[in-house]
């Protein structure tokens, strides 16, 4: 499977920069539905494949308010994100939507809990699901 990475490196860097964190970091890798599967058991105790998991580097308290504090350039980085291209694609067909229009959902999903977001109690998820309006709100103005 071909993978548009310049767009896609594009998208991240847009996404960054809509989310607050421009100079920060993130490492973003394209996986198979094993080893995404093997991540999610090893780290979520669930034995199966799933669309993003997200490893932060970072402990934020409250990521409403606080950007993870570190004076040190090596240290800008947010942590790791890992997709699994053929869930990704099985979705989208499922769903009839397009992969080009659910990458940067997924990005940004991904991102938020990078950020420190989680979605483990309702308030949470509410939390969660504005921040990502705002990000992708902002980056379809600027994408277009």
């Amino acid at each position: 499977m071909w993978l548009p990475l310049r767009s896609i490196r594009h998208q991240i860097t847009l996404l960054m920069l809509c989310s607050g964190y421009a100079s920060w970091d993130i490492g973003v890798h394209f996986v198979d539905n094993k080893r995404i599967q093997e991540l999610n058991r090893a780290y979520r105790n669930k034995d199966k494949p799933t669309d993003i998991l997200s490893f932060p580097f970072h402990q934020v308290a409250n990521p409403e308010v606080d950007l993870p504090k570190t004076n040190i350039e090596d240290d800008m980085n947010l942590g790791d994100m890992f997709l699994s291209v053929p869930y990704i694609l099985d979705a989208c067909k499922q769903t009839n939507e397009s992969v080009s229009r659910r990458l940067p959902v997924l990005l940004t999903h991904g991102i938020c809990h990078l950020m420190g977001y989680d979605h483990e109690s309702d308030s949470d998820f509410e939390k969660m699901s504005r921040r990502e309006d705002e990000i992708l709100e902002q980056f379809y103005k600027l994408k277009w």
